[in-house]
């Protein structure tokens, strides 16, 4: 782009900068209003698709904190500075959605669609009970200095706010993260993202800014009653909305709120009954045509992910010898099911130790409580003299022990090397390394696909990038869970001096196989389980040639 092309923009942009300031100046009260509207959904759409664009939580609870704001105000609004109105509804706003996003962001699903819902109603529900029953009204009056034009620019000011914390949000690691979340909670919280406390973290700020524009829309109404702070139809509203910009985008929702502000200004002059059940159509018509919204027709929103330049597939300089895990009489149980039946061992540093056993002899549900999947039912496990047994899996992921999935798991709405920069921007701050993103890959294989979306991979590059995401937590232990499973010869071979390489770096390794000649050329120690038990252990010619292994994988009329 040329610099005169570049001014040109500036200078476009300005303008239409200067046109939207002054547009209380030069229009009349009908399309004033048209704005204030405009303005108000803006931002209720833009936070919404704020937290749930990426994650993929639908929220119907956006009149709650609206409401909240909105009675914020009609209860201070006449006694305190106005500014000091803002920040109580912001704080007040703030307090509940950190309140209900501790059990709500636990669920998933329609059961956070319907927990949502379920909170605005309550809500409600309450101020009503407390209007009728403490303070003997309805509603309340607000009689405030605050004119159109005032209200006006107090949202535009919001809305350039919340543009801006979008924005930033979008260039951090938190926003990384949260897509990463919404791609695949499990794999990313296996690397090293805390899942909860940055969809907690994010549910507020959002709830803050619908609560904010519910306070600054107090005065426009003059006389509040709970029918009006808490009106259902704004929640959906503002879904539709956000879903036909395209709630992936951060100017997406704008797309979408312009069109639907005039068409239901249209519809609720012409079918004031009718409004309803032209709503659900558009909402219809919207999941089924245009699933990405209309920023989806335009192309593939392309984000610059948060730089990482030290991803590091080397162990970080701790002790480089000694034992390194030590897991102690663990088991499993799933109800009656004895899964895990006190398994014990000891894993060196340097080492590859290879587990195997016949399917359903616990193997993976022992990688999955090392790694912090599943909560063990007795026992003990140590990581470099941590107690890890029961720990979250992002902070056993910070500690420096990754793993790769028996179903191979990618963020499949990043790109390949979005998918490695999630895990490198949450490693432990302890982990040393040397490698950037662009080398992992290349040492996978996938050097020349980075800005290919990790859904369009194949199954072997699949688990390729799984590797590559284990090994930008620059750990000390990698579990690999069938991890060279369905890998043709030449691939195999690959494989095995792709293992055999990392091994040579001093990268400590537990690999779930059933490729036999990979455990001979890999392993120097091998455990074998049958039916939750360890029944061997050992070199691994040594237990391959064991009769009770044999027996245990052949049957005893075989054997």
């Amino acid at each position: 782009m040329s610099a005169t092309t570049r001014t040109g923009l500036w200078c476009v942009a300005l303008v239409l900068g200067a046109a939207i300031i002054a547009f209380p100046l030069y229009v009349n009260g009908y399309y004033l209003a048209l704005g204030i509207s405009i303005l108000y959904f803006t931002i209720l759409a833009t936070a919404w698709a704020m937290f749930s664009g990426p994650t993929r939580y639908i929220s119907l609870a956006t009149v709650a904190f609206f409401g909240i704001g909105a009675y914020t105000a009609a209860v201070l609004g006449e006694t305190w500075p106005w500014p000091a109105v803002l920040l109580a509804a912001a704080a007040i706003g703030a307090l509940v959605a950190g309140i209900t996003g501790l059990s709500t962001l636990r669920l998933s699903g329609i059961y956070f669609v319907i927990f949502s819902f379920g909170l605005a109603e309550l809500i409600r529900q309450l101020v009503i009970w407390y209007e009728v029953n403490i303070h003997k009204s309805v509603g309340r009056y607000l009689f405030s200095a605050v004119t159109q034009d005032v209200l006006y620019w107090q949202l535009l000011g919001l809305a350039a706010l919340v543009f801006l914390t979008g924005f930033l949000l979008g260039r951090s690691r938190y926003g990384l993260a949260l897509r990463a979340i919404g791609a695949d909670e499990t794999a990313a919280s296996h690397s090293g993202i805390d899942a909860t406390r940055i969809k907690l973290a994010i549910f507020v700020v959002s709830a803050v800014f619908m609560s904010v524009t519910g306070a600054v829309m107090a005065p426009r109404w003059t006389y509040i009653d709970p029918s009006i702070a808490f009106n259902p139809m704004i929640s959906f509203q503002v879904v539709i909305m956000a879903l036909l910009g395209g709630a992936g985008s951060l100017f997406g929702p704008v797309l979408g709120v312009i069109p639907l502000v005039l068409l239901f200004e249209v519809l609720t002059a012409t079918l004031p009954n009718h409004f309803s059940i032209v709503l659900g159509a558009i909402f219809v018509m919207i999941v089924m045509l245009l699933p990405r919204g209309v920023i989806g027709l335009i192309g593939p929103v392309q984000r610059k992910a948060p730089a990482s330049d030290a991803v590091a597939a080397k162990p970080s300089t701790r002790e480089q010898s000694g034992q390194l895990l030590r897991v102690d009489d663990v088991g499993k149980s799933f109800g009656g099911l004895r899964a895990v039946d006190q398994v014990s061992f000891e894993v060196t540093r340097g080492q590859i130790v290879g587990i195997i056993g016949p399917n359903g002899s616990g193997k993976t549900t022992l990688l999955n409580m090392l790694s912090g999947a599943l909560v063990p039912s007795g026992g003990s496990i140590r990581f470099g003299g941590v107690m890890i047994g029961g720990v979250k899996p992002h902070r056993i992921a910070r500690l420096g022990l990754a793993r790769t999935f028996q179903l191979v798991r990618v963020m499949a709405d990043l790109t390949v090397a979005e998918n490695v920069a999630a895990a490198a921007l949450f490693r432990s701050a302890a982990a040393g390394g040397g490698e950037t993103t662009v080398e992992l890959l290349d040492l996978v294989g996938l050097g020349k696909m980075q800005d290919i979306p990790a859904g369009d991979l194949t199954y072997i590059d699949q688990k390729r990038l799984e590797l590559a995401r284990a090994l930008a937590l620059s750990p000390q232990l990698v579990l690999l869970d069938e991890w060279l499973a369905g890998l043709n010869p030449s691939e195999l071979e690959t494989g095995i001096a792709l293992i055999a390489k990392l091994r040579d770096r001093g990268t400590t390794i537990i690999m779930v196989e059933h490729v036999m000649d990979a455990i001979r050329a890999l392993c120097s120690h091998c455990i074998v389980m049958n039916a939750g038990s360890v029944i061997a252990r050992g070199a691994p010619d040594a237990v391959l040639s064991d009769p009770t292994v044999i027996t245990a994988y052949l049957g005893e009329a075989d054997a």
